[in-house]
């Protein structure tokens, strides 16, 4: 089965994963300004980084199977897709990390985290955490790594079999391993995840489901259901997010019709809202939290305005600045570009 230039549903997942994240990030500043407690707070707003993760893993096999025996071409596609957006915004914290420091919560100037951003390098922050300078980066991280892995792979007989038993090994031998930085963050059973997104497109490949309207709905709520009702139990996070992820994914993949979907435009623009959110959501927090009453309603209403806010930015962002900047260095992507 030839792949497609594009997957309409892809671009559909891609919004949902990014809404999610948005939604929820945007929902805990409310939470945490107005020290209030607001509605939503146990649902899994992050877990839309799963979906993106096991969208990743779809979308590179089929990038894979058009560049079987050329990994340098490969991993130069994937660096020029995500490479300079993230450097441009990592550049952006680090500049107001210099002129206003106190301006962003929770981050600090620290040079060795700062050149191990710009590397794809796990750092762990003073506080513990493992987190690039701009802390989203995290995921950005674990994709760089998994370009690397399945590039290497290329050149073996069965590359994405290669690639998944790769990543499985990391994790079992993971708890063997001296614990370093490096170590506890690659081992970290998540990856896995990718290896769910390489599956569905294997299934997409060989054609093992058609589409359905009906049986894509239905695939899709019971994901969501899935991803709230698992989020509450003590399962680690590849299974209680990973497993209603694939569900989701496999909605917007193996069933749902290839004709035009909702949220098409957000999709198209969804890596550039995932990096840029956090600056005009900490700019509208800065100028309405100190003049809006500590009330619900009035969280309800910074949460819409800071939501609308964040998306009119990745907007713009994507179509006067993502946009450009891949142009300049090659043809530009089909939109399997994860």
């Amino acid at each position: 089965m030839t792949p497609p230039e594009h997957l309409e549903g892809l671009q559909s997942l891609r919004a949902l994963a990014a809404l999610l994240v948005l939604i929820g990030h945007v929902r805990a500043e409310a939470a945490h300004y107005f020290a209030l407690d607001l509605p939503g707070a146990a649902l899994p707003w992050t877990r839309g980084v799963d979906i993106f993760f096991i969208i990743s893993g779809f979308i590179i096999t089929l990038s894979a199977a058009r560049f079987a025996a050329r990994p340098g071409a490969f991993l130069w596609r994937r660096l020029r897709r995500v490479v300079p957006l993230y450097a441009l915004f990592t550049t952006l914290m680090v500049a107001l990390l210099l002129a206003a420091p106190g301006s962003l919560k929770s981050t600090s100037l620290d040079p060795a985290q700062i050149a191990s951003s710009y590397l794809f390098l796990p750092y762990e922050r003073a506080d513990g955490r493992i987190a690039p300078v701009l802390s989203l980066g995290w995921t950005l991280n674990y994709e760089v790594f998994f370009y690397a892995l399945l590039a290497l792979c290329l050149a073996l007989p069965r590359p994405l079999l290669a690639c998944c038993a790769g990543l499985a090994a990391l994790c079992l031998l993971g708890p063997a391993l001296p614990q370093t930085t490096a170590t506890v963050f690659y081992a970290n059973p998540l990856i896995l995840e990718f290896t769910f997104g390489i599956a569905l497109a294997r299934l997409w490949q060989c054609g093992f489901v058609r589409p359905s309207a009906p049986l894509a709905g239905l695939a899709l709520v019971t994901g969501l259901a899935l991803l709230v009702v698992l989020h509450q139990t003590a399962l680690p996070r590849v299974l209680a997010a990973g497993l209603p992820a694939t569900v989701i994914v496999a909605a917007g993949t193996l069933l749902a019709p290839d004709r035009h979907l909702p949220l098409q435009s957000i999709g198209n623009a969804s890596y550039a809202l995932y990096l840029s959110h956090r600056f005009p959501l900490r700019l509208g927090t800065l100028v309405l939290v100190p003049v809006m009453p500590a009330h619900p309603l009035a969280a309800l209403v910074f949460c819409v305005l800071l939501v609308g806010l964040c998306l009119w930015a990745a907007r713009a962002v994507h179509l006067h600045v993502e946009r450009p900047l891949t142009a300049r260095l090659g043809p530009r992507p089909t939109r399997l570009a994860a």
